[in-house]
């Protein structure tokens, strides 16, 4: 989808959605997957890019409607903008991402022979394990990498691994220094070609083209203050690419329960949708340092993690299929005053039944800073996902009928806060 056809449904959805939602129930699932399509059609939501800012704009203006008052916490971040990273080989060119941080190609790429061990002078080809959490840290992710980079190699491809044969984006470390050479991630599928044509030793040309520059990205929040202390909702909104399932799924939620709770509940409320999120929870740390309350003046806090809400996927025969049930790898996590509220709220829903006690068993995501700082009450949902952090994460890996359950299960347990 290319970037005016993006444009096109972000306006139409933010039109539609505006006038559907006067009076309507802002937890049902058309209202919710509107949503997801206003946000996915902003395009890339990578840290400070057009889409980033397009989304928070857009977010800013949905919570001053519903009522809050709405502020930004801004701070710069260096922004790669991409022209151009693939592969030339055989007059095939094939499309990869860059690896952060990036380290660009001279002008006209890099030719060079392909090796399937890293070598003086060579692209070298390497594969990259599967793990869902998608992150550089995870192990089998950064050594091989480095090693290959270490070895005088020209440059580096790494196939990404993965259940659908998707280019995998990998989650990274906040300001890190630029890699030694240009790293490609390319898709899974390419990997027996790439594999084949590194054994023979042919030669491609590699190139990754863009430049960086500093930009002010924000987190986005909400506030509607009352007696007492408040109610904390947050979630991420960046991420690499589309992430309609991935982000898109969290923050149609997290805008429907902002709504619900301004015009059903007089909580002090505070809401908040975080940037810098693939670079290991950056503008969440940024919140937590200088925006939340303390722990003991929190009344609960609820946040919302990745791909919440979406349709599991599968290869069959070869085709990428959406399957009619919502991925099983998906888990809700809370401490010990709130699960009888969470077991119950979540009944039968696969993958949050039964919730975890976060106490005991550790949750993955932002939700686990925020209970090792002393929140709590606290309650997490966080999903895996096939296509988490590819390039196919569109608006049709969610649905009204996978996001409406999963916004009342956490409707009903804020209703016992």
């Amino acid at each position: 989808m290319d970037r005016r056809t993006f444009g096109a449904l972000a306006a139409a959805s933010v039109a539609a959605g505006g006038a559907s939602r006067a009076g309507a129930d802002p937890l049902a699932g058309a209202a919710l997957y509107a949503d997801v399509k206003t946000y996915s059609g902003f395009g890339v939501h990578r840290t400070g890019t057009a889409g980033d800012e397009a989304t928070g704009r857009w977010m800013l203006r949905e919570l001053k409607r519903a009522g809050y008052r709405a502020e930004r916490q801004d701070f710069d971040y260096p922004v790669f903008e991409l022209a151009r990273s693939d592969l030339s080989l055989d007059g095939r060119r094939i499309e990869g991402q860059p690896l952060w941080t990036p380290r660009t190609t001279p002008a006209g790429g890099v030719t060079a022979a392909l090796s399937a061990s890293a070598r003086q002078g060579a692209i070298a080809v390497i594969s990259l394990p599967y793990n869902p959490g998608a992150s550089l840290e995870l192990p089998g992710y950064r050594d091989p990498i480095a090693k290959a980079a270490a070895s005088g190699a020209a440059a580096v491809v790494a196939i990404t691994e993965g259940p659908v044969g998707e280019l995998i984006q990998l989650n990274a470390e906040p300001n890190a220094a630029p890699w030694p050479v240009p790293v490609l991630l390319v898709a899974g599928r390419d990997g027996p070609a790439l594999l084949e044509a590194a054994r023979s030793g042919r030669r491609a040309t590699l190139r990754l083209e863009g430049r960086t520059v500093t930009r002010t990205a924000y987190n986005v929040i909400g506030r509607r203050e009352r007696p007492g202390k408040p109610l904390v909702v947050s979630t991420p909104r960046s991420g690499w690419l589309v992430c309609a399932g991935e982000r898109g799924s969290g923050v149609a939620i997290w805008l429907g329960l902002a709504r619900w709770l301004i015009r059903s509940t007089d909580h002090n409320l505070l809401v908040v949708a975080n940037s810098g999120h693939e670079f290991h929870g950056y503008g969440g740390h940024l919140l937590a340092e200088h925006v939340a309350p303390k722990p003991a003046d929190t009344k609960a806090w609820l946040h919302i993690g990745a791909n919440v809400a979406a349709y599991d996927f599968a290869l069959v025969d070869g085709k990428l299929t959406r399957l009619p049930e919502p991925q099983a790898r998906r888990g809700a996590a809370c401490t010990a005053e709130l699960l009888p509220a969470a077991r119950a709220a979540f009944a039968g829903q696969k993958g949050y039944d039964p919730p975890t006690n976060i106490d005991v068993q550790r949750a993955p995501g932002e939700v686990a800073l925020y209970h090792r700082l002393g929140y709590r009450p606290i309650i997490g949902v966080v999903g895996g996902h096939p296509l988490h952090h590819t390039p196919r994460d569109l608006p049709d890996a969610t649905g009204p009928q996978v996001l409406e359950p999963v916004a009342r299960g956490l409707q009903k347990v804020l209703s016992t806060v």
